[in-house]
């Protein structure tokens, strides 16, 4: 087991990935997946912060919003209150990991029912 926040390293060493937030698994899976195709909004939003040497940017993307204390995570998923993709029931219910493709991920947006706009947004770039 590795524990790292460089994805870098983690792509070159590891087969299979867990990103956490808030002390939760958001996504797990095996690397390639979850680094090219990710499936929960913050594993996104990790991937659009990398800097990418080929293309040039006045600035990098960031997650808006600062993590929660973990004595104070809100209800639904921990991630909402930054979530680019936050739709009503991720303020009200906590998700458990379900298929998401090739990985798993604790978002609605890969429920049965998922509103059809939430579902069909497009990665973060």
């Amino acid at each position: 087991m590795l524990i790292t926040h460089d994805m870098g390293v983690i792509a070159e060493t590891c087969d299979r990935v867990a990103v956490m937030y808030a002390g939760r698994i958001a996504e797990i899976g095996p690397v390639h997946q979850v680094i090219n195709q990710p499936a929960h909004p913050y594993t996104a939003g990790l991937m659009a912060a990398i800097p990418d040497m080929a293309v040039d940017r006045e600035q990098l993307y960031q997650i808006d919003g600062a993590m929660p204390r973990l004595n104070a995570i809100p209800r639904g998923c921990a991630f909402n209150p930054r979530c680019p993709r936050v739709f009503e029931r991720c303020r009200i219910e906590r998700p458990e990991l379900m298929d998401a493709g090739a990985t798993q991920a604790a978002c609605w947006l890969h429920a049965a029912g998922a509103p059809a706009a939430a579902a069909a947004q497009g990665a973060l770039a």
